[in-house]
């Protein structure tokens, strides 16, 4: 089954869903995710970085 969804590219980064991606140089990238904490109903925002390996 494929899922499609619309994304809007601007200044190296784009979004699916909550979660954004932004390229930050040659093979790397910045990741950030809205999480959202069952118990208590408050977000915050996640984020990590990611380096293309050879």
């Amino acid at each position: 089954m494929n899922k499609y969804q619309d994304m809007l590219i601007k200044d190296n980064a784009f979004r699916i869903g909550d979660t954004k991606f932004t390229l930050t140089g040659n093979g790397k990238a910045q990741i950030e995710n809205v999480v959202t904490d069952a118990a208590s109903g408050q977000t915050y925002l996640d984020t990590a970085y990611a380096i293309r390996s050879s």
